[in-house]
């Protein structure tokens, strides 16, 4: 190429760089301003008569002198750039260009940007470097908005962490609360499926000293902690109670004097209370508010079901809504099924309720099956992978013979 038609290019060149819509300057192997495009003078606040054939192009992004990414190109010296730039790509073929990031005070904007910067050498035809160009993009708002969502992200994270702490602080006092070795003497099986953490549903089941058998199933409105610390004043009044051979309904007019004296107005709970004289073959049963107490043979066929009569326990202070009780016999060995309305309301994918039908045929299996085993199976089949909306008890007593 002549050195007419060499000019000619590098004209072009330098005439295109000026015109890019991308801010963008070039130095030579001095690093001195060659090129100070418009789209630069328009970033910078800075004109190109200012900075053109200096070495003062800092001056348009900082307030004391310091190395642009384009002077470490020039320099092939990179030991300055970790402490120069918030973001950088190593440096490892700077002749492919070297990427950065940082803030910059901007001193004729009077405003600090955020800016991407991309630099690379250009060599002339002896691997001599002649120029370094540098590009720059204006990424302040991104940059904002992630430190925002940063920020916030660590403010749930802390908000989060301070909630498992105090979770697993209430669910402490919770399990100290209840009696798993009066559960355990009273030869009850149970299971409870919280939705969340914590469960809205409670089972407890003591002995009192005379031997009856006392077993309660109790299902708060809504689900979680708040659920969890309505059921809270049941338990310490039901083995208070039960260790003093107070009657079912007794027990059934304290606790529900407790819960209307400390629930908040909508706040309640729904339950089912079973008292057992297995010496004489007979018991009683309460309910309010939960499904029927079922009633089964030794090969699940239904035998008796005892329906919600009652009001749940906390809404009135009246007697009259809680005082329907029923009495009830055996001859030949059954199961007492207790449920909270969790059961038959699981809700499967396609939107059916677990039901009271596939209820009947989970709890049609003989008395040798693990008859809680066999009705969870159900109902995760059921749920297929769907959680479910509400806690999940389950209660057998056995009735024997």
């Amino acid at each position: 190429m002549s050195n007419h038609a060499q000019g000619q290019a590098t004209h072009f060149a330098v005439t295109l760089m000026e015109h890019l819509v991308v801010p963008t300057f070039m130095l030579d192997a001095d690093q001195r301003v060659l090129v100070w495009n418009r789209a630069c003078e328009r970033l910078t606040g800075v004109p190109a008569s200012e900075v053109i054939g200096t070495q003062d192009h800092w001056r348009a992004f900082y307030d004391s002198p310091r190395p642009c990414l384009a002077d470490l190109v020039a320099r092939s010296d990179w030991s300055l750039i970790d402490k120069l730039y918030t973001t950088h790509e190593e440096p490892n073929t700077p002749a492919h260009g070297v990427h950065a990031e940082n803030w910059c005070a901007m001193p004729r904007r009077n405003k600090q940007l955020y800016l991407v910067v991309d630099a690379g050498p250009v060599f002339d035809a002896a691997g001599q470097l002649i120029a370094v160009v540098e590009t720059l993009r204006d990424n302040t708002e991104n940059k904002l908005t992630q430190t925002k969502v940063a920020e916030q992200a660590s403010l749930l994270q802390h908000h989060y962490d301070e909630h498992e702490r105090e979770a697993k602080m209430a669910r402490r006092i919770l399990n100290h609360q209840i009696r798993v070795d009066l559960i355990r003497q009273a030869g009850i099986h149970y299971a409870v499926i919280p939705a969340t953490h914590f469960s809205g549903d409670l089972i407890l089941a003591a002995r009192s000293p005379n031997g009856r058998l006392h077993a309660l199933l109790a299902d708060a409105t809504g689900h979680g902690l708040a659920a969890a610390m309505s059921v809270l004043p049941v338990v310490q009044e039901f083995y208070r109670l039960v260790e003093q051979n107070e009657s079912l309904p007794g027990i059934i007019e304290s606790i529900n004097f407790v819960l209307a004296n400390s629930l908040p107005a909508g706040r309640f709970v729904a339950a089912g209370l079973v008292s057992l004289d297995e010496s004489t073959r007979s018991g009683e049963v309460w309910v309010g508010g939960i499904p029927g107490v079922q009633m089964i043979d030794d090969g699940g066929a239904l035998l008796r079901r005892f329906e919600s009569r009652n009001l749940p326990l906390g809404v009135t202070r009246d007697p009259e809504g809680i005082n329907a009780f029923e009495h009830f016999t055996w001859t030949t060995h059954a199961r007492l099924v207790m449920l909270s309305d969790g059961v038959v309301e699981a809700t499967s994918p396609k939107g059916e309720a677990f039901g009271d039908g596939r209820l009947a045929l989970s709890l049609a299996s003989p008395r040798s099956d693990d008859l809680i085993a066999h009705l969870r199976a159900a109902l995760a089949a059921h749920l297929d992978t769907v959680p479910a909306h509400d806690d999940i008890s389950i209660l057998v007593i056995d009735c024997p013979v």
